[in-house]
């Protein structure tokens, strides 16, 4: 299996989605439009971290050969980094569990209640959508691009992590990075590009991590 072919290549196609919300992001979005960035963005972080578990098995397997570092993963483009970058989440959120509640039985809308001649019908109004600032978006698309221009960076952090992990006592600190099941933002009907490269991704890192027979 060519690793660094098949990392390069989804690498790139999800580079080239990126590229394509960053140029439409603004300031201020509705929350519309920020719904359908979403949409995106969520399969593209998963495809990204399983990427980066990839590269982390590739970096474990080929350490254990005694390579040094600077070969140990594939050799991927650099690019300069920035201080205040965020950083990229190497784990994916787990699945929460809520408890079923009868739903509160209130009503949004007033009494339409007046008396001819006296007092004037109410009615209820209905409020504009409101605009989100695009602050926490814009931090994870920055974090986004940050992993995916230096995926041996992120990787080597991974198994910093899955190191120390070892010997943490049970509990959320001894998760895997991928969660069982199907990948965050999967969707059985693609409806973007990007649908496709997930479930590639998702493919190549749940047959990297299958134990050397």
């Amino acid at each position: 299996m060519n690793w660094q072919a098949a990392i390069n290549l989804n690498r790139d196609a999800l580079l080239r989605v990126l590229g394509t919300l960053l140029a439409i992001v603004t300031p201020h979005l509705s929350r519309q439009s920020r719904s359908a960035i979403l949409r995106v963005l969520r399969p593209a972080e998963s495809a990204a971290r399983r990427l980066i578990v990839i590269a982390a098995k590739i970096y474990e397997k080929r350490s254990k050969s005694r390579l040094s570092d600077d070969k140990a993963l594939p050799d991927f483009t650099k690019f300069a980094r920035s201080t205040k970058t965020p950083v990229f989440k190497l784990f994916d959120p787990r699945k929460r569990l809520i408890e079923f509640q009868k739903p509160k039985q209130t009503s949004k809308f007033m009494p339409r209640i007046s008396v001819i001649g006296v007092s004037n019908p109410l009615f209820y109004k209905t409020k504009p959508p409101r605009e989100l600032t695009t602050k926490h978006l814009c931090r994870r698309l920055a974090a986004l691009q940050e992993a995916l221009n230096d995926l041996p960076k992120q990787a080597k952090r991974l198994a910093r992590q899955l190191e120390k992990r070892k010997t943490a006592s049970a509990g959320p600190r001894r998760v895997p990075p991928l969660r069982p099941g199907l990948p965050p933002g999967y969707r059985s009907n693609p409806a973007h590009e990007v649908d496709a490269h997930l479930k590639e991704c998702h493919r190549l890192a749940l047959y990297a991590l299958e134990p050397l027979t």
